[in-house]
């Protein structure tokens, strides 16, 4: 399984369920990337979708953390074990988490690759990712430059779990 986030120097994701950026070329490469795949986010990442809508072409499995609630065009999940079984039942380089402290939580033990932007600030944060640099079980096997966007400074990183 793939995850996707983006994260500040202390690993922070986001304060009450926001994001700590949005950076348009990282969600045009995230949504190029996932296209066609098994996404999996909760009912607040749909907010930062475009349209605000479940992502077409996509098999997308929103958990609503005990809401019941229908979502046109995806499966939802008021309970997370549920969420958890549906998604062994899709090949797991084709299943991505992509929004929540508590799914990043949920799958992280399923996670094969992790791709990660990473800002180059420390925000105030309610919500964070694992710190895969103090983890011997993932290693970085790709980096990009510095990049820029207004006064964000971010790289994009890929981390991959070494062999089980």
């Amino acid at each position: 399984m793939n995850a996707y986030v983006t994260a500040d120097n202390n690993w922070g994701i986001s304060l009450k369920g926001m994001p700590i950026v949005s950076i348009p070329a990282e969600k045009k490469t995230k949504l190029e990337e996932i296209a066609g795949g098994v996404v999996i986010y909760d009912l607040k990442g749909m907010e930062n979708l475009p349209g605000q809508q479940p992502l077409k072409g996509c098999t997308n499995l929103i958990f609503t953390d005990g809401f019941e609630t229908n979502v046109r065009g995806a499966k939802t999940f008021s309970d997370i074990e549920d969420l958890k079984k549906e998604a062994l039942n899709y090949p797991t380089e084709q299943v991505n988490i992509i929004s929540s402290e508590k799914l990043y939580k949920a799958f992280f033990e399923n996670l094969d690759i992790v791709h990660v932007t990473k800002v180059d600030y420390s925000y105030n944060v309610d919500a964070y990712f694992e710190n895969l640099d103090k983890r011997d079980d993932f290693v970085i096997t790709a980096d990009s430059d510095e990049m820029y966007c207004f006064d964000i400074v971010y790289s994009f990183l890929r981390y991959e779990r070494r062999t089980k």
